[in-house]
């Protein structure tokens, strides 16, 4: 794996992303709302401007909150990433964050049709 590099800090959220091609994984600390949701959107689309990244994984571990432009967020990467031929994947879902997706009618095409309690195990 290669080394941690910090993608994007601000007072709400940090993204620290690690590289093992195909896959970027991006660890998400804090708060994905309206005033930080873009640094996830333009992260996710630097990686996939890598010739060898297909893959995007979103860690979900320290998000503290994510509201609705955080999920059109994760809809416009999913979107970036499947362009790609490539996956997105979620890890970590908070219940929270699980039941806005749910609720917002999110959770089958960003959790891979599953009820997201795969994507909360790892």
């Amino acid at each position: 794996m290669v080394g941690a590099d910090r993608m994007e800090s601000c007072v709400a959220l940090t993204i620290d992303m690690t590289q093992q091609e195909p896959v970027t994984r991006f660890r998400l600390s804090g708060e994905m709302d309206v005033a930080t949701s873009g640094y996830v959107h333009d992260a996710v689309i630097a990686a996939l401007a890598i010739d060898s990244v297909r893959d995007v994984t979103l860690d979900f571990t320290h998000l503290t909150l994510i509201d609705s432009s955080g999920m059109g967020t994760l809809v416009a990467c999913q979107r970036a990433v499947a362009v790609r031929g490539g996956t997105l994947r979620l890890e970590n879902l908070a219940h929270f964050v699980r039941r806005q997706l749910f609720a917002a009618g999110l959770l089958g095409l960003l959790c891979g049709g599953d009820d997201g309690s795969a994507a909360s195990s790892n």
